[in-house]
């Protein structure tokens, strides 16, 4: 029973999300977290940042790490499934809609909301999880390092993620 849930879960978050990665991560808690108390919220916050340093999507990272640690490897498969599947459907729908629709001028209007939509999605990912992602005024200065780093003077992000572990490693407190 408790695969038909977590692909049902994964399913609907996959259907009802758009703006890609980041802005399902406040319905992945949700959903993860308060509905159906799988994970704790320090755990899904662990749970976001090895799915943010693993390649590919953030969603499926997370829907694959939360159905392993819930139910093994059934279990991530089917949490994978879930969040992919819908996306794969709606691709598709909308591919061919857009392909008839394209000139139409409220169509366009759809996909400008669209965007709203997501940074909206985006925003409320990152108030969520930032109350349990800063735990010191050291993280805080990392982040805002790297974030200047990168954004400033374009450095590589993977070369930020590697310096920020060695600074948490070295000068970090436990």
């Amino acid at each position: 029973m408790i695969y038909l849930q977590m692909l049902f879960t994964f399913f609907k978050i996959g259907l009802f999300s758009f703006g890609g990665g980041y802005a399902i991560l406040a319905m992945i808690q949700q959903e993860v977290v308060v509905k159906n108390a799988w994970l704790t919220e320090a755990e899904f916050v662990q749970v976001v940042a090895i799915s943010q340093m693993t390649p590919g999507p953030i969603a499926i990272n997370a829907a694959t790490f939360i159905g392993y640690q819930k139910a093994g490897i059934p279990g991530s498969l089917l949490c994978t499934l879930g969040v992919i599947l819908p996306s794969l459907i709606i691709m598709l729908l909308i591919t061919i809609s857009y392909l008839k629709l394209r000139n139409q001028k409220w169509f366009q209007m759809v996909f400008k909301r669209l965007r709203l939509l997501s940074i909206g999605l985006i925003a409320a990912a990152l108030i969520m999880i930032l109350g349990h992602a800063v735990e010191s005024i050291f993280s805080i200065i990392i982040f805002a390092l790297c974030f200047i780093a990168t954004w400033r003077f374009k450095l590589n992000p993977f070369t930020m993620l590697i310096v920020s572990a060695l600074a948490g490693i070295f000068f970090g407190s436990a």
